[in-house]
């Protein structure tokens, strides 16, 4: 690489310009990553059609084999003053890896060179400056008119080769031409045209301008007051006739229109087609980032039962209890109350979810109105505040009946306190009865019968539920009829939780960055005064990688945002919340949404 003159940069410091070209080795920083060691290289496809700021170039990474985008500001040369301090041996073992990667690419650069050739295809493969002009265009259809009338009086169509000197070639014929007069014989253009019509190239033909400047533009002025003339306007119009049907004939398509946008379509069809032929679409955007594919649906097992249920002396209600929404802690919930003998009428958006409760014995419905019609108490558990409102307020939904005759609504969906009020007005309103009942715990927790249940609003139906709540709850606490109460002390603890993952995340990926154990770590934390059976528990998960569902990561950070707006309507702070609910949105961006809340540590890792 050939180092350039100091120029300032932002900020009014000084710092070395240099100029970077293919295969040179480099340190390249990217936003949240280490420095990392690097090789400048041609873009894969999948690069070239993504947007990027100016003045990047793309990046080879060492040990993780992946491709990004980088600032040239953010790149140093591989060899420097600066390479030891970037160098140290305190750095992550992936680090290491692509460490020890550079080094035997050094003494033998033969299997990189040929899987970055592979990514990005072979040396004679269409450049970032041919996609360039297709992406931006002509200047406009005036200017393409002008050119297609000037290169139809030249009886030429410039072509984009896969040789530079072949493209010196045409510059040179076509400049030639630009002298000569317009009133060309028409057996003069054919034969000029038949003589430099190209041949088939592996690369799509494409119309371009002159490389001549301001000059070349005023001589195709001067051509075309020219073609003003009847002679002159007749040779123009063979000659766009012929250059367009140059063009259709070099893209290989039959009937295309001759207009310069339908001859620029079919070109840029045809170069990104001969570009994805050419480039395995294999690059990855983001430095050593795992590659994240959605968990597993889990089905639910009719036939296991939990021990800790099966202790229990419950005497099941001689009532019908309904229940909408079939999602994890719902699906976990029904199967425990079908266990103890309740009878349940269930219904789910998704109708297949339905299938195994009815094998079991459960009662399906069409609608959330027909659950509420056949149903004594019907319990609602659903993602979020906008589901449950549409249950009870949309089509078919429970409030469709006008008249509840005394029957009662529970609420277990995680909502703020404002839903829950709109909710417990439209049920006493027809004649209903409105009892908030929030579930705080796990999936495994629910299995286990060992949740915890915060209740709030009418007394009569939390006595009616007592069979059903001592089925899937270690604890419920009733906590008064003011509605709104059992949301607020759910979301309370929810923002204690949220915040210690997100602690307990930080602290690991610390530990990894310093190579120790996560295993050891973990093993002492729990002879600590600290330990909890949770925090312990999501350690062992981050530990191992393995971020199966307990509690959705997009419902932690569901439950985080509405905690934020319930502060926000009393001017009450809370940073730490706020700095925690953003860690886990990031992580919902790297597609750990579906995941358990414990995959925040990939956002803290890296």
């Amino acid at each position: 690489m050939s180092k350039n003159k100091k120029l300032s940069l932002s900020g009014g410091d000084t710092a070395e310009k240099f100029i970077y070209k293919p295969k040179d080795l480099i340190w390249a920083k990217m936003k949240g990553f280490t420095p990392w060691p690097g090789m400048i290289v041609e873009p894969p496809l999948d690069l070239l059609s993504q947007q990027r700021r100016a003045n990047t170039k793309c990046v080879f990474f060492f040990g993780s084999r992946n491709f990004a985008w980088i600032e040239e500001n953010n790149i140093k040369p591989f060899e420097g003053p600066w390479k030891d301090e970037l160098a140290k041996v305190s750095k992550p073992a992936a680090f290491r890896h692509a460490m020890t990667d550079i080094e035997k690419y050094i003494d033998d650069p033969a299997e990189v060179d040929e899987q970055v050739n592979k990514s990005c295809g072979a040396p004679n493969h269409a450049t970032e400056a041919d996609f360039d002009k297709i992406r931006d265009g002509l200047d406009s259809e005036e200017n393409m008119g002008d050119e297609a009338a000037a290169d139809g009086n030249n009886g030429v169509v410039a072509h984009v080769v896969g040789s530079p000197d072949e493209g010196e070639g045409l510059d040179v014929e076509n400049n030639a031409d630009s002298s000569a007069s317009p009133a060309t014989t028409p057996a003069a253009t054919t034969k000029t045209s038949a003589k430099r019509t190209p041949k088939a190239k592996s690369v799509a033909a494409v119309s371009v301008k002159s490389a001549k400047g301001s000059a070349t533009k005023s001589a195709q002025k001067r051509r075309i007051s020219a073609q003003q003339t009847p002679s002159g306007t007749s040779n123009a119009k063979r000659g766009r006739r012929a250059a367009s049907g140059e063009a259709v004939r070099d893209a290989g398509i039959d009937g295309a229109s001759s207009t310069p946008t339908a001859r620029r379509r079919v070109e840029t069809d045809a170069l990104l087609a001969s570009l994805a032929a050419k480039r395995a679409p294999n690059a990855i955007a983001l430095l050593d980032r795992p590659v994240v594919t959605r968990p597993e649906t889990q089905v639910i097992d009719m036939s296991s039962r939990s021990n800790t249920l099966a202790d229990r002396e419950i005497v099941p209600s001689e009532q019908t209890f309904g229940f909408l929404g079939l999602g994890m802690m719902g699906s976990t919930i029904v199967k425990d109350l079908i266990y103890t003998g309740h009878k349940v009428v269930v219904w789910n958006r998704t109708i297949d979810k339905c299938q195994p409760f009815a094998e079991a014995g459960a009662e399906v419905k069409d609608t959330p109105m027909d659950v509420v019609e056949a149903a004594d108490v019907i319990f609602c558990c659903v993602s979020d505040p906008k589901g449950a409102k549409d249950l009870v307020f949309g089509n078919c939904g429970v409030l469709q009946l006008k008249d509840l005759n005394n029957k009662a609504y529970v609420e277990m969906s995680t909502i703020d306190p404002d839903t829950s009020l709109d909710i417990g007005e439209g049920i006493k309103q027809c004649n209903g009865r409105y009892l908030e009942a929030q579930i705080h715990g796990s999936r495994q927790e629910a299995a286990d019968g060992m949740l915890i249940i915060l209740a709030g609003g009418d007394r009569s139906v939390f006595e009616e539920c007592h069979s059903c709540f001592k089925t899937i709850a270690k604890n419920t606490f009733f906590l008064g009829t003011d509605i709104g109460n059992a949301c607020k002390v759910n979301l309370i603890l929810q923002t204690i939780l949220g915040v210690s993952l997100v602690g307990l995340a930080e602290a690991l990926a610390l530990a990894d960055r310093f190579s120790i154990s996560l295993n050891d770590i973990i093993d002492i934390f729990d002879l600590t005064s600290m330990k909890s059976p949770m925090l312990l528990a999501k350690g062992k998960e981050m530990a191992k990688g393995d971020f199966n569902p307990q509690q959705p990561l997009s419902h932690m950070q569901r439950d985080l945002r509405l905690v934020l707006n319930m502060a926000e309507n009393l001017d009450q702070s809370m940073p730490v919340t706020s700095i925690t609910n953003e860690v886990f949105k990031h992580t919902k961006r790297l597609g750990y949404s579906e995941h358990d809340s414990s995959a925040v540590f990939v956002r803290s890792r890296f």
